[in-house]
């Protein structure tokens, strides 16, 4: 361990990940620098997750984890979602130096340097707090750019109003100023993200600032292979954020918005808009405008006062629809929110999780008929890592892994090439095998491998998994959207 060195463990979301580059962008400009494990660090950061119960053990178990393992003189920092939930900041381990709320990540930099007693250095100019601007430290071949931040909405269910506040945006120059840095230094996707990304720019006065934002994004970084959009909440303005979709090549055909529920009456009951024929519009529209679209949703389960039949009506829709990518929750009761005042009866836990189990044992077929489809088709696909996987015969073979254009970084699935091909390059692929969510690929023109077995290829896609991981700052957790998809992968390029 070093005096000027720390470890940031992120936990949660992408729009964590995010505050996490963040601080490490203030750090670095202090003089200090990063640690590869928290053993070796003088200051350990954890940026937890405070959305749900599981989130919030997690975090507490890290948190005690390094607090158990501290060395002598090493600091350790509880920032994040948790400490924002008045009901929840007590549960933080006693031990920890400093406590930040998600709100206060660009205090970090003033906050080492009075821990370490040192000398506070002049505000960073361009300092705008909860939405700074920054360069970040590695520019992998995938980054999040988040373009802002908090919600506006009272969905029932959901404590993201409380933890973060009132949606707030990014300025459009300084978002194009991140992308422009990113696309410069190798960077090939951008996803842009925020808590809900459709309402971009209402808190500026800018009518259409989604739209208006892709617009000069595709005019003005003409090098960005692939701009990917997530959390798009379903409403009129969405139609039009097709519409200029469909006009740049660079926008992916890719619609990520979480409906919740297809039940009127539970959707009003969280708060949620209710006009689920509008929905349907939304997705007939993504549909007839866009080439090859892809469609993801995000359901809860379990809801206060869900009968079977209101269950029935959002199963019945998620057959009918089709969708490529849905994840599903069961509902948790969050102190706080106003699905806890609701004087509806209770779903158990057990008939929650049957529901659950039900909607993705129907999206497994239906995503497995959507993948083999793709057999025999030529897909541009993203090198994200290099590893290794066990053939039919158990032999060790090397592995990439990337994404198609139709997945989503750590919630949909992946796409497996025999060999080793250089990372952060975009290259066309044929695809040979298809499972309910990964996808076997080789170059067109290549033999196919012979087919192997369900068993073998679950085998190989495990080994891949378990031996690859992307080189993502500190002990990152992948955000919980429902479905569990999860893959760390190595990324020798930033090593």
């Amino acid at each position: 361990m070093t005096d000027r060195t720390f470890h940031i463990a992120t936990l949660g979301c992408s729009k964590n990940r995010v505050d996490s580059d963040g601080m490490d962008h203030l750090l670095r400009q202090r003089g200090m620098a990063p640690a590869t494990t928290a053993e070796a660090a003088k200051v350990v950061i954890v940026n937890t997750c405070g959305f749900l119960g599981a989130a919030r053990d997690e975090s507490v178990g890290v948190i005690r984890e390094f607090l158990d393992a501290r060395q002598p003189g090493q600091v350790v920092i509880a920032a994040g979602c948790m400490p924002a939930l008045g009901n929840y900041a007590d549960a933080i381990p006693a031990g920890v130096d400093h406590i930040l709320t998600t709100r206060e990540w660009f205090r970090i930099g003033d906050v080492v340097g009075d821990l370490l007693g040192e000398e506070t250095p002049p505000e960073v100019a361009g300092c705008e707090g909860m939405l700074t601007t920054f360069t970040k430290s590695d520019a992998g071949p995938s980054a999040y750019v988040k373009i802002a931040d908090g919600c506006d909405h009272n969905c029932s269910f959901c404590t993201i109003p409380i933890i973060k506040g009132r949606q707030i945006s990014k300025r459009p120059l300084h978002v194009l100023a991140e992308i422009v840095d990113l696309v410069n230094r190798g960077t090939r996707e951008i996803v842009l993200v925020a808590q809900d990304t459709i309402r971009y720019g209402a808190g500026l006065g800018i009518r259409n600032g989604l739209p208006d934002l892709l617009e000069s994004i595709a005019e003005q970084v003409p090098d960005l292979a692939w701009l990917r959009m997530l959390y798009i909440y379903p409403t009129p303005l969405t139609m039009k954020m097709v519409d200029t979709m469909a006009r740049h090549d660079v926008l992916l055909p890719y619609l990520d918005m979480p409906i919740q529920h297809a039940d009127k009456t539970v959707l009003r009951t969280m708060n949620r808009p209710s006009d689920i024929d509008m929905t349907r519009r939304l997705i007939d529209h993504a549909r007839n405008t866009l080439k090859d679209p892809v469609l993801r949703t995000t359901l809860i389960v379990g809801y206060p006062g869900e009968t079977d039949e209101q269950f029935q009506v959002l199963h019945d829709f998620i057959r009918e629809q089709e969708l490529d990518h849905v994840g599903v929750f069961t509902w948790s009761p969050e102190p706080g929110t106003r699905a806890m005042e609701l004087d509806l009866p209770r779903v158990s836990p057990d008939t929650a999780e049957e529901r659950r189990n039900a909607i993705m044992e129907l999206q497994q077929g239906i995503s497995l008929k959507k993948n083999r489809a793709l057999v025999g088709t030529v897909q541009q696909v993203l090198i994200e890592a290099v590893g290794e996987a066990e053939d039919a015969a158990g032999a060790v073979e090397p592995i990439s892994v990337g994404r198609a254009r139709r997945h989503a970084p750590e919630v949909d699935g992946m796409v497996f090439v025999p060999g080793n091909l250089p990372v952060g390059t975009l290259v066309d692929l044929e695809i040979t095998e298809a499972a309910p969510y990964d996808l076997w690929a080789v170059p067109p023109g290549t033999a196919r491998p012979e087919t192997r077995t369900t068993e073998a290829r679950a085998r190989a896609a495990r080994a891949a998994k378990a031996r690859a991981r992307i080189a993502r700052k500190g002990g990152n957790r992948p955000e919980r959207r429902g479905n569990g998809r999860t893959l760390p992968m190595h990324n020798p390029a930033a090593d």
